[in-house]
């Protein structure tokens, strides 16, 4: 990090806080949440999922060999750093796409030379950063390298659906699956990596003083709620305050924060997550606010999957507060933030 970038935060308890929002933040009555790497801890879940999608949708679907890994935990953190790459679903059929147009061009299904073969995610992913075209360019840059013909074999193998199917079959399992998809699995037949999440949340940190209490999530109802449950807080987020995929609202898109805020009446809120798309929904929501609506500040916390290998990207997304994990906000913001009552 440059000087430059260090000097935009001041050490306030255990945060980094930016100066000039410290007195809005003692004005905030809601705390909006992410799941994955605020409430939960996913490392051994949703990424590892993401890898074995693709391996499992190439192998089991397509018949190609198992002879190596196809994706990396750390390649699919690459997307994460990028803007428009808040769908793990979309990742991995982003990468199950990639891989079968290198198969095009080669005529070979070696993983490993199609590992070495350009563009490597690393470079689609450098790239998509760099466009902040999100999934769309991905997609596009992939399938520009074929002709008609090529192009109609592609994606005459590239079930989306199937890949989304498989995804859901390894998170949620056996035990799972039916209760949050609807259906039985049937490819995947195993215990769900679901049950690998961990709680990050203490009840106890939730400052006592604060009401109001929201979740954005690129999650599933079903999925949040069960995350919720396991974290011991589903009673503080009726249906009306959670906001997830069904909703039709994705992050970045502001208008899940909007909606939050409108529904419990917020004078301002403080919105809690882990990845640059959740910073840019907040700086969109700033973008199109009108003086009528709530202010919303946003922290970024170093608890998910990015954490601190991440830290220098995270603190370059701006947020306006940066603490290790999300209690320890909490505790800050009751403790130093927090209006005298």
């Amino acid at each position: 990090m440059s000087g430059q970038d260090v000097q935009e935060y001041t050490m306030s308890g255990e945060v980094l806080v930016r100066p000039d929002a410290l007195a809005g933040l003692a004005r905030i009555d809601t705390l909006i949440f992410d799941v994955d790497g605020v409430v939960m801890d996913v490392t051994n879940s949703i990424r590892i999922v993401g890898c074995d999608a693709v391996r499992v949708y190439l192998t089991r679907i397509l018949s190609w060999p198992d002879d190596g890994p196809f994706v990396e935990p750390r390649e699919i953190e690459l997307y994460k750093l990028a803007d428009g790459f808040n769908d793990d679903w979309e990742i991995a059929g982003i990468n199950v796409l990639t891989y079968l147009v290198k198969a095009e061009l080669t005529g070979s299904r070696d993983v490993a030379l199609l590992r070495r073969t350009k563009p490597t995610i690393a470079e689609l992913a450098g790239a998509a950063r760099e466009s902040r075209g999100g999934v769309p360019f991905v997609r596009r840059t992939v399938l520009d390298r074929l002709d008609g013909e090529a192009r109609e074999r592609v994606l005459s193998q590239w079930d989306y659906k199937k890949i989304v199917q498989v995804f859901q079959e390894i998170y949620a399992g056996e035990d799972h699956c039916y209760a949050f998809y609807g259906y039985h699995p049937q490819h995947v037949h195993q215990p769900g990596r679901i049950a690998l999440d961990q709680p990050l949340i203490r009840r106890e940190s939730i400052p006592k003083s604060l009401t109001k209490f929201g979740v954005y999530s690129g999650r599933t109802w079903e999925e949040t709620k069960a995350a919720l449950e396991m974290a011991g807080i589903a009673d503080l987020f009726p249906r009306e305050r959670v906001i997830v995929v069904d909703d039709g609202m994705l992050k970045p898109d502001p208008r899940g924060l909007a909606t939050l805020v409108r529904r419990m009446d917020s004078a301002a809120a403080v919105f809690i997550g882990d990845m640059p798309d959740d910073r840019e929904a907040v700086r969109r929501y700033r973008a199109g606010r009108t003086e009528a609506e709530p202010e919303i500040f946003d922290c970024l916390v170093l608890s998910g999957p990015l954490g601190g290998r991440c830290a220098g990207e995270i603190r370059a997304a701006g947020a306006d507060v940066i603490a290790s994990d999300v209690n320890v906000f909490m505790e800050w913001w009751a403790q130093e933030a927090a209006p005298a009552s």
